[in-house]
């Protein structure tokens, strides 16, 4: 006996047992907050902290028309106006155990604290750092006595990062800007690695450092940090890097990772 064409057939159903684990993030959950305008800091953090155990849940802020505008400190003030909305967004299952916040210069105007203060708002018990913070934990943590530093900011902008640097007690001999009239703020996600490098190797050939900083999260810095450490002998910190490697260390992930720097494989 044929069954009809469109006669509906018996359908079977299965109920799946199930075990739950930790999910992805069973080692670190880390929340980042990261500018609209900011092409650099996803790629470079992704590549970063792709590590197992390890989860990276990230949003995006609205800079407004702020990225067309001279970078200046009073404009920096604003640059986090839409921060609490993009803490609640970065995942709404879980909340971080550390929340990252994109933009160095930006950190360094506000505040650390007041930064802290705005993502306990929403999420009460998360670490909170930002790429400046991490900065000045990197210098601590490898020692550093005498930084060269290196941005693409104005020199209003780099004067202040340098002098609470400076007051953080590790002396600035030698500061350098990739500079190109007033474009340097929209070039900066364009610097190529080489540039930077290059940039890198004149500052050290002309000043006594043991480290140089490289600022803002637009460089493009992380791929020649190994290769800048083993020319130079110096210690290369990149505000990427050290965002990233203070996110793990705050969220209590302490493995050394290779490929970026030494500072990776400090706990």
């Amino acid at each position: 006996m044929h069954t009809q064409a469109n006669e509906p057939q018996a359908r079977q159903h299965l109920d799946l047992e199930y075990q739950l684990d930790q999910g992805i993030g069973y080692k670190a959950h880390i929340g980042m907050v990261v500018l609209d305008c900011d092409q650099t800091l996803s790629y470079e953090a992704r590549a970063m902290l792709t590590l197992p155990g390890v989860a990276l849940y990230e949003s995006r802020i609205d800079s407004g028309d702020r990225g067309k505008q001279p970078l200046t400190a009073d404009l920096l003030r604003e640059v986090f106006n839409g921060l609490d909305l993009g803490i609640a967004q970065i995942n709404s299952r879980r909340p971080s155990d550390v929340v990252a916040l994109g933009c160095t210069s930006a950190a360094m105007v506000i505040g650390t604290g007041e930064l802290e203060r705005r993502v306990r708002n929403v999420h009460p018990n998360a670490a909170v750092t930002d790429p400046f913070k991490a900065i000045l934990a990197a210098l601590a943590t490898l020692g550093s006595s005498k930084v060269g530093y290196i941005s693409p900011y104005p020199d209003e902008v780099a004067g202040k990062m340098v002098k609470q640097i400076e007051d953080a007690g590790y002396p600035v001999p030698v500061q350098a800007t990739f500079h190109r009239g007033s474009f340097v703020k929209e070039d900066a996600p364009y610097v190529s690695p080489e540039s930077i490098a290059s940039g890198v190797s004149r500052l050290v050939g002309i000043a006594d450092v043991d480290t140089v900083v490289i600022s803002c999260t637009q460089m493009r810095a992380a791929s020649v940090i190994d290769d800048l450490e083993r020319r130079t002998g110096k210690a290369i910190i990149t505000s990427n890097q050290a965002l990233c490697w203070h996110a793990l260390r705050l969220a209590g992930y302490t493995d050394p990772v290779g490929g970026w720097g030494r500072l990776f494989m400090k706990s």
